[in-house]
């Protein structure tokens, strides 16, 4: 079920704590809701409570048109996915989902989120896989003249994946790239480099939900306009992680493939996982229907 997201590099030291995160800590966070639905362009864009998550309903391109719009914007933007095991993780981590459902734009990553709004009686536009949709948006992103860094994955994921799109994409502006694995003393050194750069797109590959909490708690240090939590793309685009079949990838089911080439690493995410949330699902579909349903 799990996508593009699904792909968890370990950044910094190691040492990072999430649990550090305070809800409350950020005065903008009352705000931060409030402000998102007072923009006229995410008017449209409906947000589904699934299982305590609250996910935009965009399709592909409104969610471009979104990150278009929001990259624009005076007021700093945050964006990133869900997948079923990210559901599972904001069920147990509460601050972790406080920053979801703080977060301007959550979108679908998995099909299982798909699959399981809908059978909670949400329709949803489908899922939105970065690895399948970056490259087309990156290509809109050079005629806006806009400018990317990309953090996150191994030492030189990052840079693999910027060479192989502005190879494909002359036009587009990859201001700078750095790894994933760094210690805290070395953050200054980093968010200086990012703000150096000029970008106007920050994407942060470090796995949900670290990225999250990352994003979130240096926030107000960085200066792009946009900041996005990618997971594993640049693994995706860096070539270094094959995807599956485009057969088994159109219909949702290219974690097989992963777990076929990754078994001993991802059994545990993907049979255990699944299945559990999977179970979720079917317990919150039954109870909404008692509610519903019975006086």
């Amino acid at each position: 079920m799990p996508e593009s997201g699904a792909e968890k590099n370990t950044p910094m030291d190691g040492n990072y704590n999430m649990n550090a995160f305070q809800p409350g800590h950020d005065p903008d966070d009352s705000n931060r809701e409030k402000d998102y639905g007072n923009s006229c362009a995410f008017s449209s864009a409906r947000r589904v409570d699934f299982m305590g998550v609250k996910v935009h309903d965009v399709d592909r391109q409104q969610l471009l048109q979104h990150v278009l719009f929001m990259s624009k914007e005076k007021q700093q933007r945050l964006v990133t996915y869900v997948n079923a095991d990210c559901m599972l993780i904001a069920r147990k981590n509460l601050d972790y989902r406080r920053i979801l459902n703080l977060t301007d734009l959550v979108y679908p990553d998995g099909i299982g989120v798909v699959w399981g709004a809908r059978l909670w009686g949400y329709s949803m536009a489908g899922r939105s896989t970065a690895a399948d949709f970056m490259p087309l948006f990156c290509r809109s992103f050079a005629e806006h003249g806009l400018r990317l860094f990309f953090l996150g994955a191994k030492p030189g994921v990052a840079e693999e994946a910027a060479q192989r799109l502005v190879a494909e994409i002359p036009d587009l502006k990859v201001v700078g790239t750095h790894h994933g694995y760094f210690g805290k003393e070395q953050q200054p050194e980093i968010i200086a480099q990012i703000n150096k750069s000029e970008a106007d797109i920050l994407l942060v590959g470090f796995g949900a939900p670290l990225q999250e909490f990352w994003i979130h708690k240096h926030k107000d240090m960085l200066a792009p306009g946009l900041l996005w939590g990618v997971g594993g793309l640049f693994d995706f685009l860096s070539g270094r992680t094959p995807r599956g079949p485009r057969l088994l990838v159109d219909h949702g089911f290219e974690w097989l493939c992963r777990l076929a080439a990754e078994p001993g690493r991802l059994w545990q995410r993907y049979l255990v996982g699944n299945l559990m949330f999977i179970v979720l699902v079917l317990h919150g579909r039954i109870m909404r229907f008692f509610k519903n349903h019975v006086p």
